[in-house]
């Protein structure tokens, strides 16, 4: 049980230590350029929120979950990984929940940053209830982020599938993003009421239905992806082929 839970926060603490990897400062760039666009905005013309909630967050959760596996897919290293005695389910599951985490931190420092400049969010609340959507009110942060992290965590899951499925980084990039792209070019048209924008949701779409079928595929893609890593001959593989 020891072992277990050494080996648990040795993992932990080197997947937090991602100061040196290059995507890393791409997420920060990215980051930063969203705190300078509200920043240099005009008080009297506040930027559009969902720009910022859901447009610009999406792919910052995307890039987040990449640089979470960029050290040991993108360094050749899980062949030698799944040699070891530990958990690869776990480690995947690990891996996901921080990113998550590092995604709702970046979340919160924009939202901080657009109450410091602005002085308060203005954009359409919606409601878990099913209730006729609130708009032009101001909504709080919890529920702002409460409303857009289903998409989140779906963008993570669909990152983490592509990864381990093709067994590389563009994988999840690729699946990632082009789920994103589609969805954010089409005006949500392409997936209808299963839009990942809450802004692209029709009036005669159901919100929590949309939230709830959401975190449901994110959850089934996150198991697969889970049943998957562990099958680990598909990663001793790699270095024979």
């Amino acid at each position: 049980m020891n072992n277990v839970i050494d080996r648990s926060i040795r993992g932990l603490s080197f997947d937090v230590k991602l100061h040196k990897q290059p995507m890393m400062f791409i997420a920060l760039v990215l980051f930063g350029l969203y705190l300078l666009n509200i920043v240099t905005g005009d008080p009297a013309r506040p930027r559009t929120v969902y720009y910022l909630s859901e447009m610009g967050m999406f792919p910052l959760v995307i890039i987040v979950t990449l640089l979470m596996y960029q050290r040991e897919i993108g360094g050749g290293g899980m062949e030698i990984i799944a040699t070891y005695p530990i958990s690869l389910r776990v480690m995947v599951v690990r891996k996901w929940v921080i990113a998550i985490l590092i995604s709702v931190l970046f979340s919160l420092g924009w939202m901080t940053a657009y109450l410091l400049k602005y002085g308060e969010i203005i954009t359409t609340h919606f409601l878990w209830s099913g209730a006729t959507p609130i708009k032009g009110k101001p909504i709080g942060v919890v529920p702002l982020l409460l409303q857009t992290l289903p998409a989140y965590l779906l963008f993570a899951s669909l990152t983490v599938t592509g990864i381990i499925v093709f067994r590389k980084i563009y994988g999840g990039l690729i699946l990632g993003f082009s789920v994103w792209v589609l969805d954010t070019i089409s005006g949500g048209s392409v997936f209808n009421s299963w839009t990942l924008y809450t802004a692209y949701l029709g009036k005669e779409d159901s919100f929590p239905a949309n939230r709830i079928v959401l975190l449901i595929a994110s959850i089934l893609l996150l198991m697969f992806s889970v049943w998957l890593v562990g099958k680990r001959e598909r990663w001793i593989a790699v270095e024979e082929e």
